[in-house]
């Protein structure tokens, strides 16, 4: 069995069924971040759904979203769009914790991804790759999945991340943000659905909550593209719409 991974895809990994938790701390974060396979194909990702968005005091919003991911041994590229008229490039090296996001030309300036809450590292799940500053207590997860949890570093030096990694298939399943001298986490985000399409697996849904305020995406399986990335490439690049 395989996985497509972070960024809600983004490396093809083994799904490994071994007693993780008996792994030092470096080599069990390296089998998460997926620095240890020996796999160098190419993967790629099309991914259409819904993002629903609840604020205290406020409307409900809800909105098509797509997620478009090349994801190389090396590096990941993709888009993200929302509302189809609202598009950002994406770009991310492995070992960087570091996304780079451009806002396309022709977008939208309304800046729906920062009103709902959602960061474009979230769905590169780039705080996998921060530094990881010590390991804290394992824990169950939703009751029933024991997971390892650590705490990283960002590269900015401005947030630490508390995240839940599955003991059993070195998979993050969820963080918690805290800014530099906070105990009191002000974002959380979730990952759920893992989902099997070409012997591959990828996460489905993602929920990211703050004070007052939760969004979640869930994407279509019906419509999901997920596989190895055939030559030649496909598109994962959608055009925008004017509204």
């Amino acid at each position: 069995m395989k996985k497509l991974s972070w960024l809600l895809v983004a490396g093809l990994l083994p799904l490994l069924l071994i007693a993780e938790e008996q792994l030092p701390m470096a080599e069990f974060i390296a089998r998460a971040r997926g620095t240890t396979r020996q796999d160098d194909r190419a993967t790629y990702a099309r991914l259409y759904g819904t993002l629903q968005h609840r604020r205290r005091g406020k409307e409900n919003i809800a909105m098509p979203v797509y997620f478009g991911a090349i994801i190389h041994p090396d590096r990941t590229i993709g888009q993200l769009v929302l509302d189809r008229s609202e598009g950002y490039l994406l770009s991310q090296a492995k070992g960087s914790g570091l996304t780079t996001v451009k806002a396309m030309p022709g977008s939208s300036k309304e800046d729906k991804l920062g009103y709902v809450g959602v960061r474009a590292s979230d769905l590169m799940m780039s705080f996998l790759f921060c530094k990881a500053e010590k390991e804290l207590e394992s824990s169950l997860l939703r009751s029933m999945i024991h997971c390892r949890v650590f705490l990283f570093d960002d590269p900015d030096n401005r947030e630490k991340i508390k995240v839940w990694i599955s003991s059993e298939h070195a998979f993050p399943l969820k963080a918690e943000f805290f800014r530099y001298g906070e105990t009191q986490r002000f974002r959380e985000l979730e990952a759920g659905a893992l989902t099997k399409k070409n012997d591959l697996y990828y996460v489905r849904r993602l929920r990211v909550e703050g004070p007052g305020w939760v969004t979640k995406i869930d994407f279509d399986s019906d419509r999901a593209e997920v596989d190895l990335l055939p030559t030649p490439a496909p598109n994962i690049i959608i055009p925008l719409q004017k509204k």
